[in-house]
């Protein structure tokens, strides 16, 4: 499988790809990556603010270099998209905002962001709390928008566990999970499994 970068900011301006002029970024443009890419990317913003340029360099899929560290952001999502978010140095001074992008959190999502946290209640969420996943390795949770293709149909909720590789590129493995209800509307997790990405 290909990735697709996404690229994002939360600057208005105009995109250059590799020298190519690409449009406004406005929510965001998408754009095929070979497995193994040296993408340029040159954000040019509304306004006074500098422009910006930053190297992604992929191997194998995977993040080998993204710089410049304090204005370039990346995320590698299990279905292949490499979310790339370009900061200008104004925008990089503020808080950054929350996700836009929101789901319901299930059952699985509950349990991991608790378990993360060290919320000793998350253990009631699960059937057989014995056989809770190692989780050190993670950082946070996420809602995950697909689940991979190689991932057992008959797993009903899904999330995101977030693995940082740099100090601003992070993947996203996906968690699945096999839920039964036991009443009242609430369901418990009878089985996890972690799929790298």
């Amino acid at each position: 499988m290909y990735p697709v970068l996404f690229i994002q900011s939360g600057t208005d301006g105009v995109l250059l790809v590799n020298g190519q002029f690409c449009g406004p970024v406005g929510q965001g443009q998408a754009f095929p990556a070979g497995r193994d890419a040296e993408i340029y990317v040159q954000l040019f913003p509304f306004g006074e603010a500098p422009p910006l340029t930053a190297q992604l360099q992929l191997t194998d899929g995977r993040i080998e270099r993204l710089a410049p560290q304090e204005a370039a952001y990346a995320l590698i999502w299990p279905d292949g998209v490499i979310q790339l978010e370009l900061r200008c140095a104004a925008q990089a001074a503020e808080e950054k905002e929350g996700e836009e992008e929101h789901a319901a959190a299930g059952t699985l999502l509950r349990f991991l962001g608790m378990r993360l946290s060290g919320d000793a209640q998350a253990q009631h969420l699960l059937m057989r709390p014995q056989e809770a996943p190692d989780l050190s390795a993670y950082e946070a949770a996420v809602p995950l928008r697909f689940a991979p293709v190689r991932a057992d149909p008959r797993f009903d909720e899904r999330a995101g566990l977030v693995r940082r590789i740099a100090p601003n590129a992070a993947v996203i493995d996906a968690a699945l999970a096999m839920t039964v209800p036991v009443g009242q509307g609430m369901k418990r997790i009878e089985r996890i499994e972690i799929i790298g990405t």
